[in-house]
C-alpha cells in the first residue's frame, strides 16, 4: 500500500479484537509462515491457516469444557510456539490469559488464583503438572490442568495434554463452528483479552487487565510511530521470542505485534540456545533488556582481547564508533538514523567506518542474524555509553520505554531524529507531562484506568484527574524527548542531601563482565556502597590460572533464566585479597564514569547469586530491595 497510514487507520477502523486480526491475516496472508520453532530437535514452520486453525480447535475444546465469555485462563510456563498456541486459544472462545511467570513460588501462585479466579491453567512440564496438582486444593476456582510437554495425555475429564486439547477440538469443528462463530461474535475491543501482574517489587502484586483494544493500540501505536519517522515494518518483519511472554515488553513487541501485521514469529528453543538460534531465525526485530545487549558487548570486547592485537583492534574500533555517533549528531544531538552512515560520513571518519565495519562491526551484525533492523531494548534503564558504542557500529537499538500498565511501549528512539540516552515524545493516541517532583505522567489509549479488583492501588497509582502515575522520575527536552532517570523509589538521597540514581550506577556496573549483580546502598548514609555478586564462574577460572585453592565442595551450580550456571561459592572465594583485588579494579572502572558523589566507596562480595527462590528478586529478575536489606543487614552494616 503506498501510504502506509491509510493501512493503520483502516485497521484502527476495522479491527477491534485479535481474533479479528488474526482471521484478516489468514485472508490476506493465508499460506505466508506465521511461527517459527523448534520440535523434536527439527526446526518447524506454521503458516497463518495452520494457526488460525489451531487456534479455533483449542477455543471449541475450552467451550466444550464449559468455559464461558470472560472467563480467565492462566499459563504458567516459559515462552514457546505453544504458549502462544493456547494464549491465542483463550482469546478465541473469548477468555482472557493470566500470566504467570514460570519461576513464581507456590505461594504467589495460589494468590494469583484466589485473586482472579482463574479457572484452567496451562503449565511446561509432567514435572509442573504434579506440583500444581499437589496444592491444586489451595485455589478452589481451578478445575482444570493442561500440559504443554508433548506426547502427555492427562485423564481426559479435568487433566489434559495441549495435544489432547487441540484433538478434543478438531472432533468438534463438523457440528459446532457456530458455537464458535457465535462466541467470537460476542466479544469486542472492551472484552478483557490478557492480564499481567506486576512484578511488585514492593513485595505487593497488582493485576493490570488489558482489553483487546488496548492490546491492539499498544501495537498500532508502535508501529505509527515508526512510520512517522521513516522506518516501515510490515510482513517482512521476523520477530524472535528470547523474553518470558508472561512479560508485558515480550508479548507486546515480540509476539502480539509481528502477529497482528502478518510477520513472522520465531521462538529460540532455550536462553541457552539464543545466540545460536539467532542465525537459524534470522530475526529483523528482538526484544531485550539492556543486561542481554551488555552480554553480548561483553563477549564480542573479551574475544577480542585474546590476543594483544585483537584488543588493539577492538579499541581503535570501538573509538571510531563513538567518534562516528558525535560527528553525525546534529547541534541539539539528533542523528538521522534512516541514512546509512557510509551516506552521512565524509573524509577519513567515513573510510574508518568503513574499515572497522569490514574488521570488527560486521561481527556483531552477523551474531544478530545479519539483517537486524531493530534491536529494541527496554525494561530497564541502559547505560548511554553502551547504546552510544552500539549505535555507532551501526546497530539500531530501539530505546523504548512502557509499563506492564501500558501494554509495553509508550515512547521509543525516533530513526530519523535518534538521540541517545533519551526517547522520543509519546507514541500516537498517549500523553506526557511530569508532575512537579519529576515524575513522569501519562494517559491514552492502552494505558490500564484501574488495577484488578484493587481499589486501593488503583488510588495509590492515578491522580485525580485520571493521569497514571508511572512511579519514575524522567527529564523532558524542548521537542518533548524524554529521558528516564530512576524509579522515584529508588532514589537514593545521602545524608548530605545530594540524590543518586541507582540505576544510573547499576547499568554502568552491566557492562562489566565480573560483576553479574550489583545493589546499590546509600539512603541517609555518607557515601554510596554496594553489595557485589561477582561472576563466579569466571572468578574461578581466575584463580585456577593463578593457581589459587579453594573448597570445591561450597561452590554450587544452578539454572538461573534458563542458564546453568555458577550460584555459590565459599567464604574463601569472596574473601580472597586477589578475588577482592580484581574486584576493586573493576569498581574502579565504573567509578571512572561516576560524578563523586555517585562513586562506589566500599564493597561487599556475596558468596551466593540473590534468587527469586530467596525472595530477593522478581520474577522479570529486578531486586526486591526491602527484602536484601534485611537479609544482608549485617553485611551493609560492616560498610559503614
Amino acid at each position: 500500500m503506498s501510504n502506509p497510514y491509510i493501512m493503520w487507520e483502516n485497521f484502527e477502523k476495522q479491527v477491534f479484537t485479535i481474533p479479528q486480526a488474526l482471521y484478516n491475516n489468514q485472508k490476506v496472508f493465508g499460506t505466508r509462515p506465521a511461527q517459527l520453532f523448534k520440535e523434536n530437535g527439527r526446526w518447524r514452520m506454521i503458516s497463518y491457516n495452520d494457526l488460525v486453525t489451531g487456534c479455533e480447535n483449542i477455543a471449541l475444546a475450552l467451550i466444550k469444557l464449559g468455559m464461558a465469555k470472560h472467563d480467565l485462563l492462566a499459563i504458567k510456563a516459559h515462552s514457546s510456539a505453544r504458549w502462544a498456541w493456547a494464549d491465542l486459544g483463550n482469546m478465541f472462545a473469548g477468555g482472557a490469559t493470566v500470566s504467570i511467570y514460570p519461576t513464581l513460588s507456590k505461594d504467589e501462585t495460589i494468590m494469583i488464583a484466589n485473586h482472579c479466579e482463574f479457572r484452567l491453567l496451562y503449565v511446561d512440564t509432567v514435572e509442573q503438572l504434579y506440583e500444581v496438582l499437589s496444592y491444586k486444593d489451595e485455589m478452589p476456582s481451578l478445575e482444570y490442568l493442561v500440559c504443554f510437554e508433548k506426547g502427555f495425555r492427562g485423564d481426559g475429564k479435568t487433566v489434559f495434554g495441549l495435544g489432547e486439547l487441540i484433538g478434543m477440538g478438531a472432533a468438534e469443528r463438523q457440528e459446532n463452528m457456530e458455537l464458535l462463530r457465535d462466541r467470537l461474535a460476542e466479544i469486542d475491543g472492551d472484552s478483557p483479552a490478557a492480564m499481567v501482574y506486576t512484578s511488585g517489587t514492593t513485595g505487593r502484586l497488582k493485576g493490570a487487565m488489558h482489553s483487546h483494544q488496548s492490546i491492539l493500540y499498544a501495537a498500532i501505536r508502535g508501529y505509527t510511530h515508526l512510520i512517522k519517522y521513516n522506518r516501515i515494518e510490515n510482513q517482512d518483519c521476523v520477530s524472535m521470542i528470547t523474553l518470558p511472554l508472561s512479560h508485558i515488553m515480550e508479548k507486546v513487541n515480540g509476539y502480539y505485534g509481528p502477529t497482528i501485521i502478518g510477520g513472522l514469529v520465531g521462538f529460540c528453543e532455550s536462553p541457552a540456545t539464543a545466540l545460536m538460534d539467532i542465525n537459524f531465525i534470522r530475526p529483523t526485530w528482538i526484544t531485550w533488556v539492556p543486561r542481554l545487549a551488555a552480554r553480548m558487548y561483553q563477549g564480542f570486547e573479551n574475544a577480542f582481547a585474546a590476543t594483544p592485537e585483537g584488543k588493539k583492534l577492538w579499541d581503535w574500533a570501538i573509538d571510531v564508533a563513538i567518534k562516528t555517533t558525535y560527528a553525525l549528531e546534529d547541534e541539539e544531538g539528533y542523528i538521522d538514523m534512516t541514512i546509512p552512515f557510509e551516506e552521512q560520513l565524509e573524509g577519513e571518519l567515513r573510510e574508518q567506518w568503513l574499515t572497522a565495519y569490514n574488521m570488527v562491526y560486521w561481527r556483531v551484525h552477523h551474531a544478530l542474524g545479519g539483517r537486524m533492523r531493530d534491536l529494541n531494548i527496554g525494561g530497564a534503564y541502559m547505560d548511554p555509553e553502551l547504546q552510544r558504542r552500539l549505535v555507532g557500529m551501526g546497530v539500531y537499538i530501539g530505546l523504548g520505554y512502557g509499563l506492564t500498565e501500558t501494554a509495553a511501549g509508550v515512547a521509543e528512539s525516533a530513526p530519523s531524529a535518534y538521540k541517545i540516552g533519551w526517547i522520543s515524545p509519546p507514541n500516537p493516541g498517549v500523553e506526557f507531562k511530569l508532575a512537579d517532583d519529576g515524575e513522569l505522567l501519562m494517559r491514552g489509549n492502552g494505558i490500564i484506568t484501574e488495577y484488578y479488583k484493587d481499589e486501593e492501588a488503583t488510588r495509590e497509582s492515578f491522580t485525580s484527574d485520571g493521569w497514571f502515575k508511572s512511579g519514575d522520575i524522567a527529564e523532558m527536552d524542548s521537542r518533548g524527548y524524554i529521558r528516564i532517570v530512576d524509579r522515584k523509589k529508588s532514589i537514593i538521597v545521602l545524608d548530605t542531601g545530594k540524590n543518586v540514581a541507582q540505576a544510573r550506577i547499576e547499568s554502568v556496573c552491566n557492562n562489566s563482565p565480573l560483576l553479574e549483580q550489583v545493589v546499590v546502598i546509600g539512603e541517609n548514609r555518607k557515601y554510596i556502597s554496594a553489595l557485589v555478586v561477582p561472576n563466579y564462574a569466571a572468578i574461578l577460572q581466575m584463580m585456577q590460572s593463578r593457581s589459587i585453592p579453594f573448597d570445591e565442595s561450597k561452590v554450587e551450580y544452578g539454572e538461573v533464566n534458563g542458564m546453568y550456571m555458577c550460584t555459590a561459592v565459599g567464604e574463601d572465594v569472596i574473601e580472597h585479597p586477589e578475588v577482592i583485588a580484581v574486584i576493586q579494579n573493576e569498581i574502579n572502572k565504573v567509578n571512572e564514569q561516576l560524578d563523586d558523589f555517585e562513586t562506589i566507596k566500599k564493597f561487599k562480595l556475596l558468596p551466593r547469586r540473590l534468587s527469586e527462590e530467596a525472595g530477593e528478586l522478581t520474577p522479570s529478575s529486578k531486586i526486591k530491595m526491602r527484602v536484601v536489606l534485611d537479609h544482608f543487614a549485617d553485611e551493609i552494616e560492616s560498610l559503614y
